[in-house]
């Protein structure tokens, strides 16, 4: 076996869900590797990507999203988007890009819809009006069925399974305009503020963390995470049932979702999470 073949078993060793909390200075030594080799190796694969994810971000914004809110009436200059209605509001989309973002988290940004009035200036000071939405409370399962979902927003490229991933810019293009052609038509019903007022009734952080689709996603969600992060008590699994209890979640929920942990896998950094075991045995409490 070739030394990069080699490397790539180590990765794929310590990258499962039973290994991550553990040194691998051992494992490393019996393959005969060192940490400058397998630190270079992802490096050569960083250096080999097609683009780096802010730039891919850039392509996808000036090929992709700006058109498309161009199309629905939207004035696309710079990451503060607008479109006129009536009574000098506008509707407002803001792209907030997150100032963590490198290498290694990938390219990660939001959406952000909200409604201002334009009689005193023409933008938002900060991209932001009144009444905010976050852009994926538009989706089913708060867009977690994505390969481009992560908490703080979307997120492109980045590590997974501690190595770089490099996404084709026409598969980004298509998971993003999947997600608009849902988010857009409905903001395009807004002509004043009644109806942004209706619609921020029906898609508010506060409403829409009421509806079983984003209860579910995010308890999913939270069990996949303790597998890569523990509590300082020892208290994982009864937090875990606390969550389950504060989103109301019963037994049935549960079990007839219990597929989406499986979809949901393709956004975790480690894609060997299996939460599904544990899942069916929260069910049972």
């Amino acid at each position: 076996m070739d030394k990069e073949k080699i490397i790539r078993e180590y990765y794929h060793h310590i990258s499962r869900p039973e290994e991550i909390w553990y040194s691998h200075d051992k494992y490393m030594a019996e393959l005969g590797l060192t940490e400058e080799e397998v630190d270079a190796y992802r490096d050569k694969l960083s250096s080999e990507l097609s683009f780096k994810p802010a730039e891919k971000k850039d392509i996808v914004v000036k090929e992709l999203i700006k058109p498309m809110l161009k199309e629905y009436g939207f004035t696309v200059g710079g990451n503060t988007w607008c479109r006129k209605i009536e009574d000098n509001l506008k509707h407002v989309i803001h792209m907030e890009g997150h100032r963590f973002s490198n290498a290694a988290s990938g390219a990660i940004f939001q959406l952000i819809v909200s409604l201002f009035d334009s009689k005193n200036g023409s933008k938002p000071q900060f991209g932001v009006g009144e009444m905010s939405i976050d852009s994926r409370l538009f989706l089913p399962y708060y867009g977690m069925l994505s390969p481009l979902y992560y908490v703080l927003g979307y997120r492109i490229d980045g590590y997974r399974d501690y190595l770089p991933i490099d996404t084709p810019i026409d598969e980004i293009k298509n998971y993003l305009r999947a997600d608009l052609e849902v988010i857009l038509p409905e903001l395009l019903k807004i002509k004043n503020r009644a109806d942004y007022e209706e619609m921020y009734g029906k898609y508010s952080h506060e409403k829409r963390f009421k509806d079983l689709d984003v209860r579910i996603a995010w308890f999913i969600q939270r069990v996949q995470a303790s597998f890569t992060s523990r509590r300082t008590d020892g208290n994982d699994y009864d937090e875990l049932i606390k969550c389950k209890n504060d989103m109301m979640l019963t037994k049935e929920d549960i079990i007839e979702h219990i597929d989406l942990a499986d979809e949901m896998r393709c956004h975790l950094d480690f894609t060997g999470i299996d939460a599904k075991p544990l899942l069916l045995k929260l069910a049972e409490e």
